[in-house]
């Protein structure tokens, strides 16, 4: 936290790429007394430094953005700012994507077809301190565990989407020699032994559609 004194309002960042979708949710969250929205974020890389300069109490934040992976996003946030409250905004219908997102601990986990309504009524109980998680959202994140841990899924996700492993490193913050250590336990929890056969069994299975 800064050393000045810090306001009781509730400070928000917003990060989505849409420039008309922040603009209306910006109208939507001035409404709310008490709630402050303190910046904005139009992609993934620089967020981590936005965080940190603005130190928000809540971080609205879209699953679908550019400038690096999500979910690896989230796991250095939940690490280094554990006060943070991170709400997730997605259009995905990946079962997988929403078991990733609760396994690492975000706060609310939201399709962006909800109401407005809606959205204020979750970030108020999520700043009351409860995890706000559509109940269909969740029975499907529940059904699709295909045994891999979070940072396995992360791992899988990239490879993937053809990132090598020294690209994979510097995005999770590890080690080469702890990604090869995921990858070798992903495929062979998987029963793929190669790159292709990776992405093939992501796309039979339906992980990250």
């Amino acid at each position: 936290m800064p050393s000045q004194a810090r306001s009781d309002r509730v400070r928000i960042l917003l990060a989505d790429d849409h420039v008309i979708f922040r603009d209306g949710l910006k109208l939507l969250l001035g409404l709310e007394p008490g709630w402050q929205i303190v910046g904005e974020q139009s992609s993934l890389d620089g967020l981590h430094a936005r965080v940190a300069e603005l130190t928000p109490d809540l971080l609205l934040l879209d699953y679908h953005m550019p400038g690096g992976d999500t979910a690896a996003s989230v796991a250095w946030l939940r690490q280094r700012h554990p006060e943070l409250k991170i709400a997730m905004l997605t259009g995905a219908q990946s079962p997988t994507v929403f078991k990733q997102l609760l396994d690492l601990g975000v706060h609310a986990l939201l399709l962006k077809q909800g109401s407005g309504a809606e959205l204020v009524e979750a970030l108020r109980r999520v700043l009351r301190g409860d995890v706000v998680v559509d109940a269909a959202l969740r029975q499907q994140a529940e059904a699709a565990d295909p045994g891999l841990t979070p940072r396995e899924l992360q791992v899988t996700k990239m490879i993937a989407e053809g990132l090598s492993n020294a690209q994979m490193a510097e995005l999770l913050h590890l080690a080469p020699k702890t990604v090869d250590k995921h990858r070798e336990n992903l495929m062979r929890k998987l029963q793929v032994s190669s790159a292709a056969q990776l992405v093939a069994r992501v796309r039979d299975l339906g992980l990250f559609s």
